[in-house]
């Protein structure tokens, strides 16, 4: 994370949701170490079949990876077949949806990593009161450093930290985009990300790449467990690919009050483990006016890790497959969907 290309980022967000909002239309972990978040992809909600006038249309975020587009998509055939209520779905990295919830422009946001955002948190919840905390998604999630077997195999010290102090033991990492250094790898660029601060502030001798999304980076894991290729890389859990691949977490100091003051500061200190991450769900504070019965539905949706990994393990994680999967998962829990609803 480094904080003056965080704060382009936000610019920049700022300025495409101001024009989502211009155009008439009503989603992964805050990034400092990252090049400034692509261009977001809305899409249009498609009519739900039910009959009767329809409440307004709410906005729902979906940030690049697979449990946001679940929830989404299962918050969205709800909305639509029982609150007649239509969605539409708006792809935008974590960031931009602060900024959304904060203008309005996006009514809510179904998965929020704490981990990343105490700054957010405290700007928009806390002291503008533009957003609301609509309580705890479900899942306890974790970001971290992970290898996998075959890393561990090569050097077992590599379940730590202080294991990659070791050049000898790192250069097995080495690919030749990292020459001497041993690669770590990072999937989504706009992710919550300090692990070039932690690298460089630990002094270890590993070079920071970028897959470049979700995919690629199962992409990456896949193919290194085929080929018995050591990985790190950042990872987190709760994820579906954790039930195909035995990913094993590095673990590296514990938190700090410092560390924490660190990520909040955006002053590139930080040296630390990645905090736990109870998730929760967010929405613009006139939400509840807007639409009651949605706002009520929000608050109670909550899915357990479980739930959130089938769906979107049925999807492969892709949130253009999400919408089939989500359905059929609304459709086989009628008691869960009615308490949510009650």
């Amino acid at each position: 994370m480094k904080m003056p290309i965080r704060n382009l980022r936000l610019l920049a967000a700022g300025t495409m949701v101001a024009g989502l909002a211009a155009c008439g239309s009503s989603t992964p972990k805050a990034s400092t170490t990252t090049a400034p978040a692509a261009g977001a992809a809305t899409t249009a909600a498609a009519a739900s079949g039910a009959s009767g006038a329809k409440s307004g249309e709410i906005t729902l975020a979906v940030n690049p990876w697979g449990g946001s587009a679940a929830n989404a998509n299962i918050a969205k055939v709800v909305l639509e077949t029982k609150l007649n209520t239509p969605v539409k779905l708006v792809e935008l990295d974590e960031n931009a949806s602060w900024v959304g919830l904060d203008k309005g422009d996006i009514d809510a946001n179904l998965e929020i990593w704490p981990s990343g955002h105490g700054a957010d948190v405290k700007i928009y919840i806390d002291e503008k009161k533009t957003v609301v905390n609509l309580g705890l998604l479900g899942p306890q999630a974790k970001i971290g450093w992970y290898v996998n077997s075959a890393a561990l195999a090569a050097n077992s010290g590599l379940a730590s930290w202080e294991g990659f102090k070791d050049a000898a033991a790192t250069k097995k990492l080495a690919t030749a985009e990292t020459g001497d250094l041993g690669r770590f790898l990072m999937g989504d660029p706009s992710y919550v990300s300090y692990d070039e601060q932690i690298i460089a502030n630990l002094k270890l001798p590993l070079k920071y790449t970028v897959a470049g999304s979700e995919a690629t980076l199962i992409t990456a894991i896949d193919k290194a467990e085929a080929d018995k290729q050591p990985l790190l890389l950042q990872f987190w859990a709760p994820h579906w690919e954790l039930s195909k691949v035995k990913l094993t977490e590095v673990k590296l100091p514990a938190v700090t009050k410092e560390c924490l003051a660190s990520a909040d500061a955006k002053d590139g200190k930080y040296a630390c483990d990645y905090a736990p991450d109870p998730l929760f769900k967010a929405a613009n504070a006139k939400l509840e006016a807007k639409n009651a019965k949605a706002f009520a539905f929000l608050k109670k949706m909550q899915l357990t890790t479980e739930q959130q990994n089938a769906i979107s393990g049925e999807a492969s994680g892709d949130a253009a497959a999400m919408a089939g999967p989500a359905k059929k998962w609304v459709e086989a829990n009628p008691e869960i969907v009615k308490a949510w609803l009650s």
